[in-house]
């Protein structure tokens, strides 16, 4: 059977953003509020696929706002993690796609 988080790095890798984001929202909100670790690793992952998804559909200084929330949370994803593997996965596939829209994450020209 697969896992939630294993499904989440297969939408990465098949470029559906949108619906990692819609996963890992449904997750988050179970967890929302509760202050664990894995409630923050969730909210940084399905913001970093929105912010893709954002870039995909021309929302720039969007993508850039949203972006940040996913950096924020990104110390979270540590080998205590639970589903740790699958988690480092998701986050490297982000990161390779922040080298991908380089240029929008440099360009001051969508600042906030």
């Amino acid at each position: 059977m697969e896992t939630t988080q294993s499904i989440f790095v297969k939408a990465l890798e098949h470029d559906k953003y949108t619906e990692a984001t819609q996963l890992y929202l449904a997750r988050w909100q179970k967890l929302k509020r509760s202050g664990a670790d894995d409630e923050k690793i969730y909210k940084g992952l399905l913001n970093g696929a929105a912010a893709v998804d954002l870039i995909l559909k021309g929302k720039y200084k969007a993508a850039k706002k949203v972006w940040k929330v996913y950096e924020k949370y990104r110390p979270f994803i540590n080998e205590n993690a639970q589903h740790y593997p699958a988690l480092k996965k998701a986050d490297d596939i982000l990161i390779g796609l922040k080298r991908k829209y380089k240029k929008v994450f440099d360009t001051q020209k969508y600042k906030d």
